[in-house]
This record gives structure tokens, sequence and C-alpha cells, in this order.
């Protein structure tokens, strides 16, 4: 068979904030390219549409899958895009497209058969490779029969069905890697503030994670973790350098350091073949020392990322980060005593926010001269995460205002209220936030570096200077606290 596997578009809706988006977030689709590798595996010929690097709007997207001559679509799609899913299969449907149609991605591992709408014919939850693989061995016997398959949602005599759960995948080294030859790798670069920019692959080195974090939807959809051997994935890593010459590996792990022999057996098996290469990663700011920030340079890592989430000790506890304050400053001292570039991420907008604690949050990221940039997004209750029951309920503070997910936003846009903020205030209060953070010439000049000066001058102008000026007249004093109500 011909198939296609499409990625839609996901930064359309973002306005001035889009090619910022893309220069920081365009990451290849790692998840249909795992899908790929089974049916190039079994002898099919494939096709991969990142619809995000290859400017394709959905309209765009549809005339070239109609041009080709596909037995098969699979579309990918989390929540924020999923309707851009459906109206690619609704175009394809309008337009005459008489073949299957397959849905998978965040959003039907939470919806199920809910998200089985009329314009898809099959849909598929939780980890696919072999659910896919079981798929592909039917339909090439030319069978319907689809009431022994798991993690599969289709249709019977006018009725949804969903089958049960796929089981875990124990042992990851059994699958093949993902068909990143199928991409075009000029497409795909990293920015970094100390370093000259690189072309890069992403990896995973697991799947899952054992925390419990109230924004994140592992603890429901992925919550037990597998490890690969740090054989398999050098071994990935070494076929990509031959083979497509791309030297810098993106590690998108939630915690990179998670397990300690894990990735000390990577560092080995780098140093053991002599592998010139670079990566970087997430990890936990309590899950790295001395020892292994000093390995993790040696053998190529460049940066290193932590989630930092919010600058007040009450919110962090609330939504189970599980990391304090003192831990992460000496995880920032740790990577600049080994020359590695740290990154970082915060959020406006988390249970419990107040104007007092989002000064807290600026405060505190104003104290470690070691972060370079940041970037503030406002907390999105994405479904399947404990934000998203609080908010629906009006828990904690925090109340969802929209029930369309295409509407979710993070920045200059909230779909959320948290005591007393409203929508326009959080976006207001970001702002303030961004500006406040970057105020530093360190700090500016990494912003360039890193998002370009031609995609930061619109958002700049966006701001206003006059919104500027106000804004710097220190907004959390009690003399301003309430002017911005």
């Amino acid at each position: 068979m011909n198939i296609v596997l499409v990625m839609p578009t996901w930064t359309e809706d973002l306005g001035i904030f889009a090619k910022v988006a893309q220069r920081r977030n365009s990451q290849p689709p790692q998840g249909i390219l795992y899908i790929a590798a089974v049916a190039e595996k079994r002898g099919h010929h494939v096709r991969v549409i990142d619809a995000e690097v290859e400017g394709y709007g959905v309209n765009a997207l549809a005339a070239e899958i109609l041009r080709g001559s596909y037995d098969m679509v699979g579309i990918t799609a989390t929540s924020p895009i999923f309707h851009k899913a459906v109206g690619l299969a609704k175009e394809l449907k309008a337009k005459g497209y008489a073949h299957t149609i397959l849905i998978g991605g965040e959003h039907l591992n939470i919806f199920k058969k809910q998200a089985l709408f009329d314009c898809f014919d099959y849909g598929f939850f939780g980890e696919s490779d072999r659910t896919f693989d079981h798929f592909l061995s039917i339909i090439e016997r030319g069978s319907k029969d689809f009431s022994a398959m798991r993690g599969f949602v289709y249709r019977e005599n006018g009725q949804v069905i969903q089958t049960p759960p796929a089981e875990k995948i124990k042992d990851l080294d059994e699958l093949d890697f993902p068909s990143m030859h199928l991409l075009n790798h000029d497409k795909y670069w990293m920015s970094f503030v100390n370093f000259k920019k690189r072309r890069y692959i992403p990896i995973l080195a697991t799947r899952g994670c054992p925390f419990k974090c109230s924004f994140c939807s592992e603890p429901l959809t992925n919550p037990i973790v597998r490890f690969r051997s740090p054989k398999n994935i050098v071994d990935e890593m070494e076929k990509w350098v031959k083979e497509l010459g791309i030297t810098h590996f993106f590690f998108m792990d939630s915690n990179l350091t998670l397990r300690r022999s894990q990735i000390e057996g990577v560092c080995d098996e780098i140093k053991k073949r002599n592998l010139k290469i670079t990566f970087e990663g997430w990890t936990r700011a309590n899950l790295i020392d001395a020892d292994i920030m000093k390995r993790l340079k040696e053998t190529g890592l460049l940066r290193l990322s932590f989630g930092l989430e919010s600058g007040n000790a009450q919110i962090l506890k609330t939504i189970r980060k599980e990391v304090s304050h003192e831990e992460m400053i000496k995880a920032f001292q740790l990577i600049e005593e080994v020359g590695v570039e740290p990154a970082c991420s915060l959020m406006i907008g988390l249970p419990g926010e107040t104007r007092e604690t989002v000064e807290e949050t600026i405060n505190f990221i104003n104290s470690i001269p070691q972060i370079l940039y940041t970037n503030f997004s406002i907390a999105n209750p994405y479904p399947g995460t404990e934000l998203f029951e609080w908010a629906t309920a009006g828990d904690k503070g925090i109340k969802l205002l929209i029930n369309d997910f295409s509407e979710y936003r993070r920045y200059d846009y909230s779909p959320i209220s948290v005591n007393g903020l409203s929508p326009e205030e959080l976006v207001q209060l970001q702002k303030w936030g961004l500006i406040r953070m970057h105020l530093s010439p360190k700090r500016m000049l990494a912003a360039m570096k890193m998002i370009g000066l031609v995609s930061i001058i619109p958002v700049l102008a966006k701001f206003a200077i006059v919104e500027i000026l106000k804004l710097i007249t220190t907004p959390f004093s009690p003399k301003r606290k309430n002017q911005l109500a």
C-alpha cells in the first residue's frame, strides 16, 4: 500500500507568536515516525508530511494528499489541533477521497471512541506500534475482523466499538528505530545562546514518567516507565550520524537523568565508540549532581532544561512538582560550573496564582544569574490532566472558561481565570513577566540569539511602548495593584 502519515500545522492560530513558536519548537513528529517504521518493515511505501515545517494549511494539505495515490491517510493530533485533523479528514472526504483515514495522537488517547467522528474510519489510542502492525496484517489479508485488536476504535453495524487498551511495550529495544529518513532534515534546526545552531533529531530513551505533576497527562496515560538499553540508544544515534549526517540529538524524555545507570551507560557507549555528537534534554533539578553533569558534558551535552513552573513554594506543592527552589538554584550552579547552557520554563495561572505569586516568580528567576532566557506560558488545563479536572469543577481557584480546545493557546490568550484574575489580566501579567525577566542586557541578547530579531520585533510591537511604560510603574505595588483590575 501507499500510505501517507500527517502531522497538521499547529502555529496557524498563534498570531505574532507563530514565528517564535516555529523557530523554537519545530520538532519532527516522532510518534508517526515510529508508526512509519512499522509500515515500512511490512513492505509498504510511506510518506510523512509535517505540515508545520512544510507550510501546509488544512486546504493545501488536503490538495497535496489528493494529488497522490494514497491507499491510506493517517493523522495525529493533540487536543488543541484536533479540529485541524477533523477539518483535513472532512476536506478529503468532501473532495472524493474514498480510501481509509486513520486518527491517533494524544487527543484520541484521552477521548477514545468519543473522538472517532464520522470523517475518520479507524482510531488508535495508547502505544500503537504493535496495534498498527496488527491492523496492517488484518488489512493485508483483506479482512475487517478487528475483534482481537487492542487500543483500537472502529465501527461495526453502525456502532462505534472501543477495544481494551493495548499492553504497554515492556522491552523498548524490540522496537525498530523511527523512520527519520522520511523527513527533510534541513527543516529542523536547534538554536543556542552559546553555540552555533545545529540540525537535530529527536530521540527517546524512555517511555512513561513516574511523577504526578497535575498539569501533565502522563500520570494518567503513561505512568509506567520503561527504559531502552544504553546500547540501543547509542545504536540509533550512530545510525543517524552515518546515514543522515546529523550529529545533534534532543532527548524528548521528561527526565533524561531519571535512571542513573542508563544515562551513565549512554555516556560510556558514546565514549567507547568515539562518537562525535552533541545532545540536550530535559530533567528535574533534583536529579543531577556534579559527577553526572561532568560525565554528560564530556560526552557532548550542550544544554539542559528544567521545568521550574513557579516561584511560589505553595503553588509547587499544589501542582505536585516535588522539587524545591533550593534544588533548582543548586542545579543552575552545577550546570554553570561544567559549561552547559541552561534553559527553563515557567507557567502563569496555576492553582493559587495571584498578582503577588507572579511577582514571586519574577523575582525568583531574576535571582538566578545563570538563567539566560525563559518562556512564561499561561497554564492550559489539557484533557487527561488533574488540572483539567480542577478547572472544569472550578476547584482550587482555577476555572475553565471555554470548552473549545482549539482556543487553547499559551501566549497572548487565556482559557482560564484563577483567584479572580481574568483572562485579560493573566495575559497582561504574562507580558509584564516576560519583560521583567528579560530586561538585562545578557538576557535580551540571549533572547535575540534564540528567537531572532526579526521574530522578536512584532512581539515587542504588540506589547506596545505605552503599555510597557505603564507596566514599568510596577503594577504589584499597593498603590498600583488595583489599577490594572
